[in-house]
């Protein structure tokens, strides 16, 4: 299959009169020199990444070690750039990374060649105007258990919250026509990493066309899924179908298989088959009524007769 996609950057925008920023110069009148040089390297750790860095105890000995500056000292470096905003203190307090909004507009418009760049709805902190803007960008959610459920963040009165609101109201335009999964996001739902890393692989083999073609059967099926569409993909890898005509024309041979050889026998009228033990049921309930309709005429005659001698003694 296919590699994997690389997320971090081999560059990044650095403006040179950076230090004139009130926030960096902030830090650089706390820490001096050495602040700055850990801005800088913090910096080219996110990208290297991505668009974010976590930043816990591993990663706090990690990153201390490497630019050769008491963990202590980074730590405070580091709050004071949370304090002041170079950092989003929202992010890290709920998810502990760093990041900002500055750093994400960065990084999509450094990868802005690239064919789609992920970013997670708990990390996003670009408003409706950016998120339109980047034709490329992809919003996922790394906390979806399946393809049907996925589990709902806890309320956060935030910057962070607004953002992701205003993530699920909008959906971001498709960069072609036949993009699958911006496809699948506009019409199955939220697609988690692990379907797009798939499905990333499964359009490096087939193109976007086919793994498109396989959702809008899986939705004209009715069973509107992943797990369905990559079934149908598989078929037709196994059966070297490349294109929809191929596809389409594979359908109806099947089709034209399914119904052919099988000869026609017209409905015919059949005779109501009545079988002997029912007949004699029967014949045995009807002399029964007979036979108790005359003993009961017997009794009536001879209540009449009784009634009568009694008339006679009496007079």
């Amino acid at each position: 299959m296919a590699r994997p996609i690389k997320e971090g950057l081999d560059y990044f925008p650095l403006d040179v009169d950076i230090d004139q920023d009130d926030k960096i110069a902030l830090i650089e009148a706390t820490h001096g020199l050495e602040g700055f040089g850990v801005i800088i390297k913090m910096l080219m750790k996110i990208y290297d990444n991505s668009y974010y860095y976590q930043w816990e105890e591993k990663e706090q000995l990690l990153f201390s070690r490497r630019v050769n500056v008491d963990i202590n000292k980074v730590n405070e470096v580091i709050n004071d750039c949370l304090k002041w905003g170079i950092f989003s203190k929202q992010l890290y307090d709920n998810h502990k990374i760093l990041s900002s909004t500055g750093i994400q507009k960065r990084y999509l418009e450094a990868s802005s060649r690239r064919k789609r760049v992920n970013i997670d709805t708990e990390y996003l902190l670009l408003d409706e105007k950016d998120i339109k803007a980047y034709r490329n960008l992809v919003i996922v959610d790394i906390n979806s258990i399946d393809d049907d459920i996925s589990t709902q963040s806890k309320v956060k009165e935030s910057k962070v919250k607004e953002s992701k609101e205003k993530v699920e109201e909008i959906t971001p335009p498709s960069p072609t026509t036949d993009d699958a999964i911006v496809y699948y996001q506009n019409n199955i739902g939220m697609i988690r990493p692990g379907i797009t890393e798939e499905m990333l692989d499964w359009i490096n083999d087939m193109g976007d066309e086919m793994v498109t073609e396989a959702l809008k059967r899986s939705l004209y099926r009715n069973k509107p899924s992943w797990g369905y569409a990559k079934s149908i993909l598989k078929s037709w890898h196994e059966k070297g179908v490349k294109t929809i005509e191929q596809a389409n024309a594979e359908e109806v041979e099947f089709k034209n298989k399914q119904t052919s050889g099988k000869p026609f026998y017209p409905r015919q009228q059949q005779a109501e088959v009545v079988p002997d033990w029912f007949k004699n049921k029967k014949h045995k309930q009807a002399a029964s009524a007979e036979q108790t309709s005359e003993e009961n005429n017997d009794i009536a005659e001879q209540q009449r007769r009784l009634a009568e001698r009694l008339k006679q003694f009496a007079k």
